[in-house]
């Protein structure tokens, strides 16, 4: 429906990384053919370098990009969000680094071997009038102490933020106690407890840990909420979560 504003989120799997027949030059055209069948509005990435945007803007057209690298020099993973230019006005957009210095490129949790980032922007959505808050991170995948960390930034930094959506891999499941930060702000998972699996590592199973998350606060109403399994290769080693949301 028209008042309706599809978000996805999905982690595309680092291109650097040596997977085999799953490496990146192999999976390319398949991840591209995915996403564009998810028909998002929003789309929000995880663990993707400037030549897999570049593959993947190109493949979906009409699509902005923003977000920055996670390094100090703003290059490396970035966390990017691709918006349909015909119906998202881009307000104002920036890079939080998920650290006790959030506007200090490179700056990372102490023990944590990579910083990591939120890519966030106040959005303007033509087609229903309103404007809200996006927020896609991907969170440590090693240290819950870390990511619990990096839940309380978050749930601080949304007091700001007009109408929120949390987006990305979380790397935990949405009862983890790291995560609790999150829901005792007013956050709620879309998806209901009996959703498929996120995490597959190319086997594409949907039986395995969902981690990958699209959260909302309360003035906005979930018509439908999924994880994109499909038949056939894997085009990534998670599963992207696809929701459709209306603002109350």
């Amino acid at each position: 429906m028209a008042d309706t504003l599809r978000i996805v989120t999905c982690n595309i799997r680092n291109g650097r990384a040596f997977d085999g027949m799953d490496s990146w030059p192999f999976r390319r055209r398949r991840l591209v053919d995915y996403l564009c069948s998810l028909d998002a509005d929003v789309l929000a990435l995880q663990e993707a370098y400037a030549f897999q945007i570049r593959t993947i803007s190109r493949g979906l057209e009409g699509h902005q990009v923003i977000g920055d690298g996670r390094n100090r020099r703003r290059k490396g993973e970035h966390v990017p969000v691709l918006l349909r230019r015909d119906r998202i006005e881009v307000l104002d957009s920036s890079t939080l680094w998920l650290s006790d210095t959030p506007n200090r490129p490179g700056s990372r949790q102490p023990g944590a071997r990579f910083p990591r980032i939120a890519t966030t922007a106040t959005l303007h959505d033509r087609t229903t009038g309103h404007t809200f808050t996006l927020a896609n991170t991907h969170l440590d995948a090693s240290d819950d102490g870390r990511r619990l960390r990096s839940a309380e930034l978050l749930a601080d930094w949304s007091s700001d933020w007009t109408t929120p959506v949390l987006v990305g891999d979380l790397n935990a499941s949405i009862d983890a106690p790291e995560l609790s930060p999150l829901l005792a702000v007013g956050f709620r998972d879309t998806c209901p407890p009996d959703a498929p699996g996120t995490n597959h590592d190319f086997t594409g199973r949907a039986d395995g840990p969902r981690i990958d998350h699209v959260l909302v606060g309360p003035p906005w109403s979930v018509s439908a909420a999924t994880v994109a399994v499909r038949d056939g290769r894997p085009p990534t080693d998670h599963w992207a979560v696809v929701v459709d949301l209306r603002l109350r």
